[in-house]
């Protein structure tokens, strides 16, 4: 029953993370550039950092996930799943990672975005955390 329930929150943590995938390449190739227009030059900057750190996060997460999922379905073995890159999640705990006031002043939609990576995040950190204990 353990597996089934793995498996099913795996299945959850993918199902959220391809939706934010989605919806920060939507962001990105729409709204940020009209975004980013209105903000002073460090703010731009930072738009650009973050949209790139939280891509560059649930890339990750995706990949683990899928690494994750083919174990679960019996493609691959847990030891082979953990010898690949991909299998190596690396997340760093992003709690305290800036400036809240720079943050503050991104644009709604980003900080949505945001927000919704780091939950993303701090789920499949329990589940990592879960499968090594």
């Amino acid at each position: 029953m353990a597996d089934l329930s793995h498996s099913a929150f795996v299945q959850r943590a993918y199902d959220d993370t391809y939706a934010l995938l989605i919806a920060m390449r939507d962001y990105v190739s729409g709204q940020s550039k009209e975004d980013s227009g209105t903000l002073e030059p460090n703010d731009r900057m930072r738009l650009s950092l973050e949209l790139s750190r939280v891509t560059r996060q649930i890339t990750e997460i995706m990949a683990w996930l899928m690494v994750q999922k083919a174990v679960a379905a019996g493609e691959i073995t847990a030891d082979e799943g953990a010898r690949q890159a991909a299998g190596q999640l690396t997340l760093a705990d992003d709690a305290n990672d800036g400036d809240r006031d720079a943050l503050a002043r991104l644009p709604l939609p980003a900080r949505s975005l945001i927000d919704r990576a780091r939950r993303i995040a701090a789920l499949v950190r329990q589940l990592q955390d879960g499968m090594a204990a």
